[in-house]
């Protein structure tokens, strides 16, 4: 058996779990405290490699989301301690008609969240303008975590120095 390389999350920064499979990347073991953050280490693990043993950076992103139809009494109730369960997410207020969220894009993303509100059976507002603004904001985070993810360009402005 191979030793862990980390002793917490590269992704949050929480103690592994023994049951999370393990990601070799570079030669080197990885290990997770959930699947959450194992998939998000696998989508970009350069993002979160040079983070491990450092301060961990917080990118917060406040979103709010309309359902397809007034949620019953009683449904935001649960659905709050269901989304905070999710990593990165700080704050959810449930409302009939929309959901407002704060959460840390290095941990989870919208797309995420929507599927998470999928599986438990919430609809997303399905006009075409709801529609583009969710595609819009996935892809300007998948643009922005891609950013992040790539090493700094070499600057071209700069002078050689004089050998």
């Amino acid at each position: 058996m191979m030793l862990p390389l980390n002793d917490s999350c590269p992704v949050c920064g929480m103690q592994p779990e023994v049951e999370v499979v393990s990601v070799e990347h570079h030669k080197m073991y990885f290990y997770f405290c959930s699947e959450q953050c194992r998939e998000t280490f696998i989508a970009r693990p350069s993002l979160y490699v040079a983070k491990i043993g450092k301060q961990r950076d917080v990118i917060l992103k406040r979103r709010t989301m309309y359902f397809s139809e007034s949620l019953g009494a009683g449904v935001g109730d649960l659905l709050i301690p269901y989304l905070k369960d999710l990593m990165g997410v700080k704050e959810v207020t449930v409302e009939a008609e929309k959901i407002e969220i704060s959460y840390d894009l290095l941990q989870v993303t919208e797309r995420q969240i929507e599927k998470a509100l999928e599986d438990v059976g919430v609809q997303l507002g399905g006009s075409w303008l709801e529609r583009l603004r969710r595609g819009w904001v996935n892809d300007s985070e998948e643009i922005e975590l891609d950013n992040l993810a790539e090493p700094p360009a070499p600057c071209c402005n700069r002078t050689l120095p004089k050998t």
